[in-house]
C-alpha cells in the first residue's frame, strides 16, 4: 500500500497531474477581485434565502393571529438527497483519509457492532440505487433523511460511551491494584518499625536505600512474594488489554465528530447561514479538563522506563547471592516498585479524568452538530426553486472536497472564508490538482498523499504507521518517529492482548449460548432464520489481523 502511495504522492497516480498547471474553473488570475465578486454573489445568494426564510415566519405568523391554518413547507427532495450523501460522503470518508492511525479506525468498526452498522447504512446511502426501488414521497424521504442523519450522531455518542466504559474498567482495576498493593507495603514497614522500636537488644538496622529492600518481600514469605509479584504482572496485563477498545472507539468518534463539524461549516455555507454560536463555557472547561490525558500519557512514559530498571536490578542477584552491594540494589529496586505504583496511581487519575471530559465533550458536540442539522434542515425548506440549481452545485462542491481532503484540510477550508467561497462557487468539478492549485494561490498548506490507489490532500504531510512522513520523493524520519515508533509498538501490543482477552471472552460466550440452547430445546430458532447477538457472544477473528 505504500509504495502505492510513494508512487500517487509523487505524482505517477492515476488522474493526478499535479506537476502541470490545471486548467481549474477557479480563476486564479485576478482573484482579489473574483473573490469580491463572488462574496457579492453568495451575498445575493443568502439576502434571497433570508427574505424567503423572513417572508414565510411572517406570514405564519399572521396567519396564527387570524387563526388561518398554516401551510408547511417542505424540502425539496434533490436537496434532501444532495444534502444527505454529502453527510455520508463526509462519513465515508474518514476512514480513507486516515495516515498513523487508519488501522484503529477500522478496528474500531470491526469490534463495534453498532458503528459497524452504522457505516453499512451509510454506504448504502452513497449507492446509485438508493431509494430507487420504492421511492417513498418527497415528504416521508425528507423526514428520514434527518431522523437518519441524527441516529448516526446518537451511535456516535453511544461509542464513545462504550469506549468509556472500559477504560473506567481499566483505570479503577489499576487504581484499587495500585493502592492496595501501596498498602501492604505501608503495612509491612509499619510493623518493621514497630518491631524495631520493641527489640531493645537488637542490633540498628541499616538505614538509607537498604531499608526500601522489604518493599520487594513485604511478606517474607516466599510463595506470598511471588503471589504478590504476579498479581502486580497479571494486573498489568489486563490494564493494557483494556486500553485498546477504549482507543480505537475514542479515535473513531473523535475523527467522525471533527469531519461533520468542518462539512456542517461548509454545508452551511452552501445556504449562507450565519457562524454557529460560540462554544458554551462548559465545553470550553471539558475541552481543558481532556488535556489531563496528555498528562496521564507522561506518567505512562516515566512508568514505562521502571519495570526493565527493576529487572535490571534484580538479575544480578540470581547469580552473586546476599551480598553488601546486592542488598543496596535490593533498596533501590524497592524504591523503584513504590514509585512505579505511584507513578501508575496518578496516571489512572488523569487518565479517567480526561476520558470521563473526552466522552462528555463527545455526547456534546454530538448533540450540537444535530441541533445544526436541524436549522439547516429548517433553512432548505425556504429555498426557492430558482435556487435549487446553484444549491446543489454547492453542495456537490463540498462532497468533492470531502472526497479528496483529509480532516484537518477540510478544517482548515471550511475556515477560509475566502477560499472556501472560491471553491464553492467553481463552474467545474474539483479534481485533487484543482483543489492543490487554489490551496497554493491563498497560502494554505497541502500535500499529496495516495491511499489504497486513492489521491487525497493532507494539510501535514502523510505519515506512516511508524512516524515517517511522506516528503514528496520519499519517507524520511524526524525527531518524533522514535517516539511514534515506539508508541506504534505500544498499540500492537495492546491489540494483540486485547484480542487474545476478546477471544476468550467469545469462547465462553458461545459455550454458554450452547449450553443454554441446549436446555431449551423450545427456543431453538427455523433453521433459514440467522442468530441474533442474544444467541452467543460473537468477536470478529478477522479484526484482530494486523
Amino acid at each position: 500500500m505504500w509504495d502505492q502511495q510513494c508512487a500517487g504522492a509523487s505524482g505517477w497516480g492515476p488522474d493526478w497531474g499535479i506537476r502541470q498547471r490545471p486548467e481549474v474553473g477557479i480563476e486564479l488570475a485576478g482573484m482579489r477581485e473574483d473573490a469580491a465578486y463572488q462574496r457579492a454573489e453568495c451575498a445575493d445568494f443568502g439576502t434571497r434565502l433570508t427574505h424567503a426564510s423572513n417572508a414565510a415566519l411572517n406570514a405564519a405568523r399572521h396567519a396564527r393571529m387570524d387563526g388561518v391554518p398554516v401551510a408547511t413547507h417542505r424540502v425539496d427532495p434533490a436537496l434532501a438527497r444532495a444534502f444527505a450523501k454529502a453527510w455520508a460522503g463526509l462519513w465515508a470518508t474518514t476512514g480513507p483519509c486516515q495516515h498513523f492511525y487508519r488501522k484503529e479506525f477500522e478496528l474500531a468498526h470491526a469490534r463495534d457492532g453498532r458503528l459497524a452498522q452504522t457505516g453499512q447504512r451509510v454506504a448504502a446511502m452513497l449507492a446509485p440505487t438508493h431509494g430507487v426501488a420504492s421511492p417513498p414521497s418527497p415528504e416521508a424521504a425528507a423526514e428520514r433523511v434527518g431522523a437518519e442523519i441524527a441516529s448516526w450522531l446518537e451511535t456516535i455518542a453511544a461509542t464513545g460511551h462504550r469506549g468509556w466504559h472500559f477504560r473506567a474498567a481499566r483505570d479503577a482495576m489499576s487504581l484499587v491494584g495500585n493502592l492496595s498493593l501501596l498498602a501492604i507495603i505501608a503495612a509491612c514497614f509499619h510493623q518493621r518499625q514497630a518491631q524495631q522500636a520493641q527489640d531493645t537488644t537488637g542490633e540498628p538496622s541499616l538505614h538509607g536505600a537498604s531499608d526500601m529492600a522489604a518493599a520487594n518481600t513485604p511478606f517474607g514469605i516466599p510463595w506470598a512474594d511471588w503471589t504478590l509479584l504476579a498479581f502486580e504482572g497479571l494486573k498489568g496485563v489486563l490494564t493494557q488489554s483494556l486500553g485498546s477498545p477504549t482507543l480505537i472507539r475514542h479515535h473513531a468518534v473523535d475523527e467522525v465528530l471533527k469531519r461533520m463539524e468542518a462539512g456542517c461549516r461548509l454545508l452551511e455555507a452552501c445556504v449562507v447561514l450565519p457562524s454557529p454560536a460560540a462554544t458554551t463555557s462548559w465545553r470550553n472547561t471539558l475541552g481543558k479538563l481532556t488535556h489531563s490525558r496528555d498528562v496521564a500519557t507522561l506518567f505512562t512514559f516515566a512508568n514505562t522506563a521502571i519495570p526493565p530498571a527493576r529487572l535490571g536490578l534484580w538479575m544480578p542477584s540470581w547469580f552473586t547471592g546476599t551480598s553488601p552491594i546486592s542488598a543496596i540494589s535490593d533498596g533501590y529496586r524497592g524504591i523503584l516498585r513504590v514509585a512505579g505504583l505511584m507513578l501508575d496511581s496518578c496516571r489512572a487519575v488523569t487518565s479517567l479524568l480526561g476520558t470521563w471530559a473526552r466522552n462528555e465533550a463527545f455526547t456534546h458536540d454530538a448533540g450540537r452538530l444535530t441541533q445544526r442539522w436541524e436549522t439547516l434542515h429548517a433553512r432548505l425548506a425556504h429555498v426557492s426553486p430558482d435556487d435549487v440549481a446553484t444549491m446543489l452545485d454547492r453542495v456537490a462542491r463540498v462532497t468533492q472536497l470531502a472526497r479528496h481532503c483529509d480532516t484537518p484540510l477540510l478544517t482548515k477550508l471550511a475556515s477560509h472564508t475566502t477560499l472556501r467561497e472560491c471553491l464553492l462557487t467553481s463552474r467545474h468539478p474539483l479534481s485533487a490538482s484543482q483543489i492543490k492549485a487554489a490551496c497554493s494561490e491563498f497560502d494554505v498548506p497541502c500535500h499529496a498523499s495516495c491511499v489504497d490507489g486513492l489521491n487525497y490532500l493532507s494539510l501535514n504531510p502523510a505519515e506512516s504507521p511508524w512516524g515517517q512522513r511522506w516528503t514528496g520523493d520519499a519517507w524520511e524520519s524526524g525527531s518524533a518517529t522514535p517516539v511514534r515508533a515506539s508508541y506504534r509498538l505500544l498499540l500492537l501490543y495492546q491489540h494483540w492482548s486485547a484480542a487474545l482477552l476478546e477471544r476468550v471472552v467469545g469462547a465462553s460466550g458461545c459455550a454458554g449460548g450452547q449450553e443454554a440452547t441446549s436446555n431449551k430445546p423450545s427456543d431453538t430458532k427455523p433453521s433459514g432464520e440467522p442468530p441474533t447477538q442474544r444467541d452467543a457472544t460473537y468477536v470478529d477473528i478477522q479484526s484482530t489481523w494486523l
